[in-house]
This record gives C-alpha cells, structure tokens and sequence, in this order.
C-alpha cells in the first residue's frame, strides 16, 4: 500500500544536491549553490558545515567550496578503467617517451575541466605544477579547445552556464575575454594558458579530442615557456599532440559503435 512506502530524507536529498552542484561549478560560491539548488543560504550554509566536517567538502581559500578526495571513495568500488581509458593510457606512456614534457587527456565536468587520464608519473620531465586535477573551463587551455571546436550551440550554453561560477560584476568581461581567447585558439589551432604557480612560466596547451565532428574532451601538454622556442612548439610538440589526440579519438569512436 503507498500508506506503507517509506519516506525519502529530504536532508540526505538537499546534502546530495549540494554535493552535485559542488561538483559541477567547483569552486563553488555560496551564492552559485543557492542558484544551483534552489535551497534557502541558512540551508546551504548548515549543509556545508556538516560535510566539512565529515570530510567531503573543504573552503578553497576563499573562492568557494570544493570536493575533497573521500567523496571519490563512496563510487570507488564502481569506479574501475574502463578498456578505452587503459588504452589511452598506454598511449600518453609511449607519448611521453617522444615528448618528454608531461601530459594531460582532459574531460569537461560541468564548468571545468578533469584530468582523466595523465603520464605526470612517466614522463622524463617531472612538471608537477599542480596537485589538484581540477581546472575552470574558462581558464585553463584544454576548456578554451573543447569551446572553440565544439558546435556553436553547445559552445554557447557551455559558456553560459560557465559564467555562473564567475563574479556577477565579472561575468560580461569573463565572457568577452573567452570568446577573444576562442578566437585566437582557432586561428592558432590550439590552446593556450600560462600559469605562475608553482612554477613561475609554466605554459598548457592544448587541442581537441573529437567524436565525429565535435570536440568532446581535450589532450594538454605542460611545459615551461621559457625552455622552449616558438617554432618547436608549433612545428613538433603540436603535431604530436594532434597525432595521439586523433588516436584517442578512434578509441572513443569504437567505444560508442
């Protein structure tokens, strides 16, 4: 009888929703989860101090709220490579033995980009120039070759939900300055951002990962700005690139079929 159906917890409900909406705009305002969930701030702000301290979500120095690792932990029983994903690793492996900077495939997760696979560990160079492995889309080198070469209405909505996770103050420039920066990938043929930290002139780039004629996912190489010349980067270091990341590609054409 429905009299008999046990009641769904409603905390458990809105503690999931802000875990979700953590994970899509990481880091996370306060404000961006309120728009996120719907929830009142008082409801956020209880729920957010509860997973702090359970240890599945931590204040990213100031700029909002982020996933810690224990959260992986509750899916890691389900969460095993899949063929394609060993594949590709294998693939980054014998590409850091080419090209001894390391590298990156990178997968959109909500308004950033995941590491998914990476030869950080293999490569002959040892870049280490971030722990996490998680990036703003509209920031970082493979977020802005998924934009430019993904279809112009996916390309759009990508950017609009993007911009959440920015100041409201900053948004029209954010948007301005992405679409700048679109252009110059495409006339360019690939990415680019640079970093300071930890390695003052640490330099991404980074071109597609397509699945027909679309990209959904993107290959970053890292490497530092200083020690290499122009012209080996456009003239070897992005040919290889595009050489495994048209591989990768194969790989996730066979997966769908």
């Amino acid at each position: 009888m429905a009299g008999n159906q046990p009641q769904t917890v409603h905390a458990l409900e809105r503690g999931l929703s802000v875990l979700s909406a953590i994970n899509e705009f990481s880091p996370a305002s306060l404000s961006m989860l309120v728009d996120a969930t719907g929830l009142p701030k008082a409801t956020i702000v209880r729920l957010l101090h509860t997973l702090r301290a359970a240890g599945y979500v931590e204040r990213a120095e100031n700029k909002g709220y982020r996933l810690l690792p224990r959260v992986r932990d509750l899916f890691s029983s389900l969460h095993r490579e899949s063929a394609p994903t060993q594949i590709i690793r294998r693939m980054l492996n014998d590409f850091a033995t080419v090209v001894k900077w390391p590298a990156e495939f990178m997968v959109r997760e909500g308004a950033t980009m995941v590491i998914e696979v990476s030869n950080r560990d293999s490569a002959p160079i040892n870049l280490r120039r971030f722990e996490h492995v998680r990036f703003p889309l509209l920031h970082s080198a493979s977020g802005i070759a998924l934009l430019a070469w993904s279809k112009p209405r996916l390309r759009e909505d990508i950017i609009r939900s993007s911009l959440l996770q920015e100041k409201a103050s900053e948004r029209a420039d954010v948007a301005k300055k992405t679409r700048v920066r679109i252009s110059e990938a495409l006339a360019r043929g690939y990415g680019v951002q640079d970093y300071n930290t930890p390695i003052e002139g640490t330099r991404a780039i980074s071109v597609p990962v397509f699945s027909g004629d679309s990209a959904i996912a993107a290959m970053a190489l890292i490497f530092l700005r200083d020690a290499l010349p122009q012209g080996q980067v456009d003239n070897v270091l992005v040919p290889r690139l595009r050489e495994v990341s048209a591989k990768i590609s194969l790989q996730y054409s066979g997966a769908q079929q």
